[in-house]
This record gives structure tokens, sequence and C-alpha cells, in this order.
């Protein structure tokens, strides 16, 4: 069954409505997804205490622990309007008006890919961000209960099953890795299997 509402294509949307924030790509290097991202206005941030307020609440955070070096976070923000933005608009404490864009890199290349709005995701914004992630296949919504096993859950699935999507809140959306979704899902179980002895020790 199809995800409802959502446009299932076999191609990539060429268009101008999410310009620069939609451009990245799973699998993508950083080198090359930064270029395209960076030369379309979007900024990274590099202030810490920006860093640890954007994250807070982000379904990555958790597994970096697991994924240990061989991940790297990097989190970009565009306007609204594809203008570069000014300092004031990077502020610690709130979102300005545009998109937030979290990149977990693993091994050099994008494998978790989270967007945010600063006033929510529209469908058609949505339809936009799996249609540029197709790669000549189409997304299809997962049936509740049917999903696989998992660590960041998933809505939707590629058809090729490479990669998994889901919404994040009401101003976010979520694409990540299939098998580094698979592979996070056994690294913990091992790791709850590890220190559940400790855990209960003493009842």
């Amino acid at each position: 069954m199809k995800y409802p509402h959502l446009l299932v294509l076999s191609v990539l949307v060429i268009g101008s409505f999410l310009p620069a924030v939609s451009e990245a790509r799973i699998g993508e290097g950083r080198e090359t997804l930064e270029r395209r991202l960076l030369s379309s206005g979007a900024v990274i941030y590099r202030d810490d205490a920006i860093e640890a307020n954007r994250q807070r609440g982000m379904p990555y955070v958790s597994f970096l622990t697991l994924l240990e070096d061989s991940a790297d976070v990097r989190i970009y923000f565009k306007t609204a309007d594809g203008r570069r933005p000014q300092s004031a608009e990077l502020n610690p404490q709130r979102m300005g008006a545009g998109w937030d864009l979290h990149v977990v890199y693993v091994g050099g290349k994008s494998a978790i890919e989270v967007y945010k709005r600063s006033q929510g995701i529209s469908k058609y914004e949505m339809n936009e961000l799996l249609a540029r992630q197709a790669a000549g296949s189409y997304w299809k919504k997962v049936e509740r209960g049917k999903a696989g096993k998992t660590a960041l859950g998933y809505e939707m699935e590629r058809a090729d099953g490479a990669l998994r999507a889901r919404k994040h809140g009401g101003d976010g959306f979520l694409v990540f890795d299939t098998a580094l979704d698979l592979k996070l899902a056994e690294m913990k179980e091992e790791d709850l299997k590890e220190t559940a002895p400790a855990s209960v020790e003493g009842f």
C-alpha cells in the first residue's frame, strides 16, 4: 500500500521548491553534499551551545555512542527564502525561520538525515524530500505492525529496501539507511543483554 497523499515517483523531481536543503542524499559523501548545500546559502552551525540545543530530542543521539568514532554529526541551517542567514538568526535558544538539516555521516557518507522546518513540514515538502531520495525507485507505506527489525523506527520504506523514513514530531522528517538501522538494532540488543545482569543485581 502506498503512503496516503504522497506522490509515488520513480524519478527525481527537479524543481525549486526546496532548492538547497533537500539536496542531501543518503549515501553521499560529506564534501559533495556540503559543496552543493553551502553554495545555495546554507550554513553549518559551529557554536557548541547551538548544536547542543538543536540535538535535544533528536532520534539519532542515543545511538552515537554505539557508532563511536565512525560517526560525525553536522547540522546545517537554511533560511526559508534561500538567502544567506544573518548571525542574529543563528540563535542558541530558538531556530530561525527556515530549515535545520541534521546529517549523521558514517564512514564519511550520509547515513541518517533529519529535516526540521521551523513552521512544520507540509505534505508537499515531504513529497519533494521523498522524491529526491527515490533514486529510480519509489516509496511505500509500511502497515502498522508490519515493520521489520528497526532501531530508529519507520513508517515508509523505499521499494528496493535500501532506505527507510518516518515523520519526527510535527515539524520533522527522518530518512536513513536500512542497513545501518538493522545494525543499530542488533547493537542495541547486544548492549541490553550485556548490561542486564548488572542492572538487576541485588534483587
